[in-house]
């Protein structure tokens, strides 16, 4: 398991962070090109009417590879070339390990559940921010557009359906996205930075920003934040992709209720609206959460630590470079 702190000497955090830069242009464009022709070659429409075909009911298998193999080329595979350049145990490095137990698993379920009436409140503070009328009718349009391209993938008629989406649109967007910007860019945030919060929370702002929603900022900045500390904390990359599953499945759930009642629209895809006040109890609530994830993941690493070779650092190591 990668230190946050563990850096080869040839390679600064600013050389680190312009190859990780560099590696996802590359995977950008790749993934962009590959599925852009295969999409468009399965529907036979030109690239620029790519997005209305794909945004079709009845397309909606082609818009889920489409996001699977543009996602996959974009953070998975500069994720995993990164970490291979900076140390040969390419998994290790970005954080897949074993040090895993059911307390964090449980509490992971807690923190969600709670992060999703934080993410409402921050979806009702992310609505009253004053804007021009222009930028709020460009954000609603690409808000609207967003929940097209949602609305058309999630097309779950069964449950075998159901169960296929909660892989393809829950499970690999979060191992890939949380290879890259947990896995590998957090840490190179931290270095940066010299100091965790700012490093994870840039990290978060990064993360938000790449969905494109305005209307979604706050909350998946929250969600990006919160992820950031359970991947800080357990220094466990299954841990964030088991909590980052978990927000999605739940969204996907919710949508596959709405389909099944014949109810499924824009207010359905979109974040749930709480009271602003709502977001204080539930930041209070993560607090104490996070007391007690801490805890179990200082004895879980301690236990991995004794039981194999010393791959995975402590909080206090990692104190004692950023006091």
């Amino acid at each position: 398991m990668l230190d946050y702190n563990y850096q080869r000497p040839r390679y600064t955090a600013w050389s680190q962070f312009a190859i990780l830069l560099t590696l996802c242009g590359f995977g950008l464009l790749l993934g962009g090109m590959i599925s852009i022709k295969i999409a468009s070659a399965y529907l036979h429409v030109t690239a620029h009417n790519l997005e209305d075909a794909i945004s079709k009911p009845g397309n909606a298998h082609i818009a889920i590879l489409f996001q699977f193999i543009s996602t996959f080329l974009f953070m998975a595979v500069p994720a995993f070339v990164f970490a291979r350049i900076m140390n040969r145990n390419a998994f290790k490095y970005i954080g897949f390990n074993a040090a895993i137990s059911g307390k964090q698993v449980f509490v992971i379920i807690g923190i969600v559940l709670v992060c999703i009436i934080l993410s409402g409140a921050l979806s009702m503070l992310n609505q009253i921010i004053p804007l021009s009328k222009s930028l709020e009718a460009y954000f609603k349009t690409k808000e609207q557009e967003y929940d097209k391209v949602v609305t058309g993938m999630a097309q779950m008629k069964t449950t075998s359906q159901y169960i296929l989406s909660l892989i393809v649109i829950a499970l690999m967007p979060a191992i890939f996205e949380e290879m890259l910007f947990r896995g590998a860019l957090q840490p190179v945030m931290i270095s940066l930075t010299k100091n965790v919060f700012i490093g994870i929370f840039l990290t978060g702002i990064l993360f938000s920003a790449m969905h494109g929603s305005y209307y979604g900022f706050l909350p998946r900045l929250a969600l990006g934040v919160i992820i950031g500390y359970i991947y800080y904390t357990s220094k466990n990359l299954w841990l964030s992709v088991c909590a980052h599953f978990l927000y999605n499945a739940i969204g996907i759930t919710q949508m596959y209720a709405a389909i099944k009642q014949g109810s499924l629209n824009s207010d359905t895809v979109s974040n749930d609206v709480l009271p602003v006040y709502y977001g204080i109890i539930a930041a209070a609530a993560l607090y104490w959460l996070f007391i007690f994830f801490k805890k179990e993941s200082n004895v879980v690493i301690s236990i991995y630590n004794q039981e194999q070779k010393p791959e995975i650092y402590t909080d206090q190591e990692d104190k004692n470079t950023y006091p």
